[in-house]
C-alpha cells in the first residue's frame, strides 16, 4: 500500500520573543484600521469640497430681480416710470412677469400704452418686453416710462391718477438662472421661492 505523502505545514517564524510575537499583529491591525479611518476622513472632505464649490458657484451665478417705481427721470424731468433690475450675481430669463391692480386689470407696458393711446393718441409713452427676455447681472429693463402729458392734455388726468396708482400695483415674476434654477418673486420682503419650472408656477 503506497501512502500519499503529506504537503509541509508552514508555521510562521517565531522571533522567541512572546510579547513581541504579540504586538506586531496588534500594530498592524492598528495601522490598518488608520488607514480605514483616513481614507473614510478623505472622502469625507471631498464631499464637503464639491458642496463648497457648488454653493461658490451658486453665489456667483444667482440672479435676482429688483422693480423701482419713480416719476422723476435721471435729469429731474416728471416721468412716471417702473424699472426692472438684475441685482443678483449671475445673468437670469424673464419666463413671466405680470403687473396688475387691485381689479386684476394689467399694467404691463404694452396693455398700459393701450389704453394711454385711448386718451391721448400722441402721448409720449415707452416700453421694452419684459417676458422672455434675459438680463444680465446690472443690466435693467423698462417696463414703462411715461412722461407728464403736457398741460391741457386728456391724458393728464389718467397720469395724475397712475402717479398714485403705481405704490399700489402687485408684481410677480418667474426667472431663471444658466443652470435651469428657477424662482418666482413678488418683489416683496419675502426670498424668492424655488420652483421646478416657471410654467408650473403659473
Amino acid at each position: 500500500m503506497i501512502e500519499v505523502a503529506e504537503p509541509p505545514h508552514h508555521h510562521h517564524a517565531k522571533t522567541g520573543l512572546p510579547w513581541f510575537d504579540l504586538v506586531v499583529p496588534v500594530a498592524v491591525l492598528c495601522i490598518s484600521v488608520v488607514s480605514l479611518l483616513t481614507s473614510l476622513q478623505s472622502e469625507k472632505s471631498m464631499h464637503a469640497l464639491v458642496d463648497e464649490n457648488k454653493r461658490l458657484v451658486e453665489a456667483q451665478s444667482t440672479p435676482m430681480l429688483m422693480l423701482d417705481s419713480s416719476n422723476l427721470s435721471d435729469d429731474g424731468k416728471p416721468v412716471i416710470s417702473m424699472t426692472l433690475s438684475n441685482v443678483g450675481t449671475g445673468p437670469g430669463r424673464i419666463n413671466w412677469f405680470h403687473l396688475t391692480d387691485d381689479a386684476g386689470q394689467d399694467y404691463t407696458g404694452g396693455t398700459l400704452y393701450e389704453r394711454v393711446a385711448k386718451v391721448d393718441p400722441t402721448a409720449s409713452f415707452t416700453s421694452q418686453q419684459v417676458r422672455g427676455s434675459f438680463l444680465r447681472a446690472g443690466d435693467h429693463r423698462s417696463v414703462f416710462a411715461w412722461p407728464r402729458p403736457k398741460d391741457g392734455s386728456p391724458a393728464m388726468a389718467a397720469w395724475t391718477a397712475m402717479n398714485t396708482t403705481r405704490f399700489h400695483l402687485h408684481a410677480r415674476a418667474c426667472y431663471c438662472s444658466m443652470f435651469d434654477e428657477c424662482r418666482v418673486t413678488d418683489f416683496g420682503e419675502k426670498q424668492p421661492v424655488s420652483v421646478v419650472s416657471c410654467e408650473d408656477a403659473k
